[in-house]
């Protein structure tokens, strides 16, 4: 038969492309744990399988077997660890080594297999260079933030909007159902798989599985499609806030049109409408009358919307280092319009009405499927 040395190297060699096979095919869910997992279990089998060149350990066979980093051959350059912890000077392989012996009959200089693949372990991770990715000053900063990414824009005109619309008071039914099967559950999956594996939406879905990695590119498209409206709704609030300092305010009565004989009337369009709309449509939007009559570009609007991701630039290009120092601002002023808001609405003429108007249930719109959908 063959010489057992080429067999015990073809041995070796089948053994080694078997593990590389499995290895290829984990790499497709890239978890830490998992990669842990394999290096433990090749260290383990590669120091079971690795033998001295000259000789093939059996009886009479010449040197005996070397394993593990015992051996020259298993010691590499992609494995200074190993190799630095486990240098022992075997001297003859022949020559058992002698001492004494401790508790368990075991040598002081003697290490289990577990034991090197352990002390491995602590010292590759020793190497590694620490996780410099950027974290929250505190955990009540972490908390604002979270707190003020949960109120917007929709909590002051959307929701009022969708309950008179949808039912009234019986609104709050499918809202509330699908906040307890959907809303939370997202939530709560959302904040935990970022804090525990600190990345994000793209990086943290791609680490679950390459094939999942959809889900992140998808969640950070619909992100940018929604930052691409709700900035142009900035846009107009930052027109209001500079003319809001003007008195008499411009949207509170109808504008005048003066006459050379020093008199003057008022708008034909704002009498019809209100001046509010007037105001809205006229000298915000400056809406043209059809889209086949396109208007110049509006550059009041246009400089507004330059402005309002300019701001977003600013939150964004420091990280969370520097947003964390005026999440403070963020989050408690949301609050405190909410509930500027809400005494001034409870003090306006007719809001009794109002009130009873959005509260007042109708049940017969529980049935109908568009009111569940625009809960969820």
């Amino acid at each position: 038969g063959k010489p057992p040395v080429i067999l015990q190297q073809k041995k070796t060699m089948a053994n080694t492309a078997h593990l590389f096979r499995r290895q290829s095919s984990r790499d497709l869910i890239q978890q830490a744990t998992v990669r842990s997992l394999d290096e433990l279990e090749l260290r383990e089998l590669r120091s079971r399988l690795v033998r001295a060149e000259n000789g093939s350990g059996g009886p009479g066979g010449g040197r005996s077997v070397a394993y593990g980093a015992t051996n020259q051959a298993f010691i590499s350059d992609d494995d200074p660890p190993m190799a630095r912890i486990l240098d022992l000077d075997m001297g003859p392989a022949s020559a058992p080594p002698t001492g004494p012996k401790g508790a368990g009959g075991k040598l002081p200089t003697q290490m289990s297999v577990h034991e090197q693949i352990v002390a491995a372990e602590q010292a590759a991770a020793a190497e590694r260079p620490e996780d410099d990715r950027e974290a929250w000053d505190s955990k009540w900063t972490f908390l604002l933030a979270t707190i003020g990414y949960a109120v917007g824009l929709g909590n002051v005109w959307r929701f009022p909007y969708l309950a008179q619309k949808n039912g009234g008071g019986a609104f709050l039914v499918p809202y509330f159902v699908m906040l307890l099967l959907q809303g939370i559950p997202i939530f709560y999956l959302e904040l935990a798989i970022g804090q525990r594996l600190r990345k994000g939406a793209i990086g943290v879905w791609h680490q679950v599985s390459p094939y999942l990695g959809g889900i992140g590119i998808s969640s950070a498209f619909v992100s940018y499609i929604v930052a691409l409206y709700y900035n142009t709704i900035i846009a107009w609030c930052l027109i209001y806030l500079v003319h809001s300092v003007e008195s008499p305010l411009p949207w509170a009565e109808c504008p005048k049109r003066l006459y050379k004989n020093f008199t003057y009337d008022i708008e034909p369009e704002c009498v019809v409408s209100s001046p509010t709309k007037y105001y809205w449509y006229r000298e915000t939007l400056k809406a043209s009358p059809s889209v086949n009559e396109p208007e110049d570009i509006n550059y009041n609007v246009a400089i507004a919307l330059i402005t309002a991701w300019f701001l977003v630039y600013m939150c964004m290009v420091q990280g969370i280092t520097e947003s964390s120092k005026i999440v403070y601002i963020t989050a408690i002023f949301p609050y405190v319009v909410l509930i500027i808001f809400f005494f001034r609405g409870i003090t306006l003429k007719g809001a009794s009405d109002g009130v009873m108007h959005l509260f007042t249930p109708r049940w017969e719109s529980i049935l109908e499927p568009v009111v569940w959908l625009e809960a969820g």
